[in-house]
């Protein structure tokens, strides 16, 4: 036990004494993600909150009365012009000065019913998201008053009537859907990009520098050697996945509109599994890593050995985040990596069966870890491996 803390004490100082190591490893992820997703969010806001200028020919009081009986009708400024003034107003919804424009025919109010039906001009900038947006929301104003208007020259002409109804808003619902499609997925990739920036060097790195050779010949047992080497990558590269995770958590509010809404959703019981989950996790990740660093002849060898595995990862998570199944096989959970995302997703979207997910995710995941020491320990003892060349 000695053995294995020194080796874990190596490794620690070599990372924690490195402030340039610190801030790109432990600090810069859960700040950038947080700058980044409440940069988006304000962005996100910001274009929300834009006025919609709307100018129309031949406004009708009673298209009026539908799109004023809508709660965004604060963000439009409507502009009521004549036919002479279509065309400039074309050209300031091609510059992108403009919002929209709606054209009624001059008989619009006049029509009976009968003959030709009266034609509605919409005319939007579809190279301006903005543009789009409102001319769809008109869209659905202009439907409206089509069976408003079909009504008033009919009579009911529906064979039936439709009455709909919903079960309450559950915010924390809603938040922890989106988390769970989201979250499982980044934080898979955030725990790999961080142990990928510390793991080569700790093995490949010694190797590549000649060090690794005065260690083999110290009388610590190969087997401590492999172990104190995972886990002291681990624990940091938790710390990494950690600082990713807080930031995401603090900024999703403000990514997704949720204002001052109470993030506070999960019990302790849930972090706690989550926690598990991603220590259980980091111990995979960094076992396939140190395995792959040990194999190399250099820390550029062992990088670009891993990458493929780093993009099969990202293909697994976002696979596996943004699937509709929701009662995946119990026997799936023994799978690394998959079996991580699909605990952290029933976690966050409050799964009944998420205890058992997390207590065979984390079972496996051990499994894998002396699986993966047991290898590691046996490169150690092969001088064909680790004085190649």
């Amino acid at each position: 036990m000695k053995n294995i803390l020194t080796i874990f004490k190596k490794e620690w100082d070599r990372v924690i004494k490195d402030r340039r190591l610190v801030i790109m490893v432990i600090l810069m992820p859960g700040l950038l993600i947080y700058l980044i997703y409440s940069f988006m969010g304000l962005a996100i806001n910001n274009g929300e909150e834009q006025v919609a200028d709307v100018a129309i020919v031949n406004l009708t009081s009673s298209f009026e009365d539908i799109y004023e009986s809508h709660e965004d009708i604060e963000n439009l400024n409507i502009a009521e012009i004549e036919v002479d003034d279509i065309n400039h107003y074309l050209d300031l919804i091609d510059a992108e000065e403009w919002t929209l424009l709606i054209v009624f025919p001059e008989d619009f109010a006049s029509y009976d019913g009968t003959g030709e039906k009266p034609v509605v001009m919409i005319y939007s900038n579809p190279n301006v998201l903005f543009s789009s947006n409102v001319s769809a929301r008109f869209v659905n104003y202009l439907i409206d008053y089509q069976r408003v208007l079909s009504y008033d020259l009919f009579g009911d002409t529906n064979y039936f009537s439709l009455t709909q109804a919903s079960t309450p808003v559950n915010e924390s619902q809603i938040m922890g859907t989106l988390l769970g499609q989201l979250m499982p997925m980044l934080v898979i990739m955030f725990l790999f990009s961080g142990a990928m920036s510390i793991g080569p060097e700790a093995i490949a790195g010694e190797k590549e520098r000649g060090t690794i050779a005065t260690i083999l010949i110290t009388p610590i047992k190969r087997r401590e050697l492999a172990l104190g080497k995972i886990l002291s990558l681990s624990v940091l590269s938790l710390l990494s996945a950690i600082s990713s995770f807080t930031g995401i958590i603090l900024s999703l509010p403000k990514l997704i509109n949720y204002g001052e809404a109470d993030i506070a959703i999960y019990s302790i019981s849930d972090y706690l599994m989550i926690l598990m989950v991603l220590f259980s996790t980091i111990f995979v990740i960094i076992g396939i890593i140190s395995i792959v660093s040990a194999y190399a002849k250099s820390v550029k060898e062992a990088g670009s050995y891993i990458t493929p595995i780093y993009i099969l990862t990202i293909i697994i998570s976002i696979g596996t985040s943004f699937s509709v199944n929701t009662d995946p096989s119990i026997v799936r959970f023994i799978l690394p990596i998959y079996n991580s995302v699909e605990s952290l997703r029933a976690i966050m979207m409050f799964s009944d069966k998420a205890f058992l997910y997390t207590i065979v995710t984390v079972i496996a995941n051990l499994v894998y870890l002396a699986l993966f020491v047991g290898i590691l320990n046996k490169m150690f003892n092969s001088e064909k491996i680790m004085f190649a060349k």
